[in-house]
């Protein structure tokens, strides 16, 4: 009996430490470093804006300027944004803001998520990110 029951503790702590790394290791391919930036691009082609995801579970936008560079994009004008979250759940899936996404694929250098567009008979629809390096 003592030998089961260490087998079952055995076990489970492998199961969690091997599902914990995995999450983990998703989630440092979506932080981005001092110079990196995702450039964001929708299911209807729109790619103008780019995203920083950071370790406490925030994100930032930016827009790129040929002169300026990136510049901080948060707040436009009169409207302010929320709080800024995103976050790995359960190894496949990507919750951003309110969004939820299931992870299609997650390289270093580009990821791809999916989501149902509920309001066009849950079509499908994909959205790409590309690491973008500043300069």
């Amino acid at each position: 009996m003592k030998k089961l029951t260490t087998k079952l503790v055995i076990g489970s702590l492998l199961v969690l430490l091997f599902s914990c790394s995995k999450k983990s290791e998703i989630e440092n391919i979506f932080i981005t470093q001092k110079n990196e930036y995702w450039n964001y691009k929708d299911c209807d082609g729109n790619h103008s804006l780019y995203f920083k995801f950071n370790k406490d579970g925030s994100h930032d936008k930016y827009n790129r300027y040929i002169k300026e560079g990136f510049t901080l994009f948060n707040n436009d004008g009169d409207v302010i944004s929320g709080p800024r979250t995103w976050s790995i759940k359960n190894d496949s899936t990507f919750v951003w803001d309110k969004g939820v996404y299931k992870i299609e694929v997650c390289l270093k250098d580009s990821i791809v998520l999916s989501y149902n567009r509920n309001y066009e008979n849950n079509k499908k629809c994909k959205v790409t990110f590309k690491k973008v390096l500043d300069k």
